[in-house]
């Protein structure tokens, strides 16, 4: 439909002389509804190998503090302690013993040194032991460089991921990123420091009267 003339038209109309003067097209608004809604571009989302990245990234970020806290946890303190509680175990025979030696008679003391020197051969054990706390030694010093080991693979594959990321301008909080790691880290630290004081280290294990039944039921099916 046409557009109703407006008063700067009217001479138009009313003017007889300019009758032949062409008729200006009616404006044409189209119908918004036909027209096809473009799909916005979402800038938002970041590629898919940005993602698989950081996600490398904190996995290992993650897996090298834990290892790394457990080995220091283990190796330092936990091993210390499982030593001292198998020599506390022995000390229930041999401390009461060793005490008991300046009350003995020097008959008994002969006598003893007497068996002694025809049932064992200290030489023998002396080098025995010394061996076996160096194989021991040895053993546990690989075990020690093995965790090392894997807190290392950790580490070149976080600094791979970060040469990645620095190559790729992937956007990256990284102090965020290592503040929540540590936090993680210090939390399961504390967690598993009590967890060991409150229910590992006061676990009963095999008692003196139970070793003492042990050993005597050898004996005497031995003798019989």
């Amino acid at each position: 439909m046409r557009r109703p003339p407006s008063y700067s038209d009217s001479f138009l109309i009313r003017s007889p002389s300019l009758q032949n003067t062409p008729v200006l097209e009616p404006l044409v608004i189209p119908d918004l509804h036909s027209v096809k809604e473009l799909e916005p571009l979402n800038l938002d989302d970041p590629p898919l190998y940005h993602t698989v990245v950081i996600f490398v990234l904190k996995g290992a970020l993650h897996i090298f503090f834990i290892s790394s806290f457990e080995s220091l946890f283990y190796f330092l303190y936990v091993s210390s302690s499982e030593n001292a509680g198998i020599k506390n175990t022995i000390d229930a025979y041999y401390g009461p013993l060793v005490q008991s030696c300046n009350s003995w008679s020097n008959s008994s003391k002969m006598l003893l040194l007497d068996i002694m020197n025809y049932e064992i051969n200290k030489t023998t054990i002396d080098r025995e032991g010394n061996a076996a706390a160096l194989t021991r030694s040895t053993f546990n010093t690989g075990l020690l460089h093995l965790s090392i080991g894997y807190s290392a693979i950790c580490l070149l594959v976080i600094g791979l991921t970060s040469l990645i990321i620095y190559l790729k301008k992937i956007q990256v909080e990284w102090q965020k990123l290592i503040l929540e790691h540590l936090a993680f880290v210090v939390v399961l630290a504390l967690y598993e420091y009590f967890f060991y004081i409150t229910i590992i280290y006061k676990y009963t294990t095999v008692t003196t009267p139970e070793l003492n039944q042990y050993i005597v039921d050898g004996l005497f099916q031995c003798a019989s």
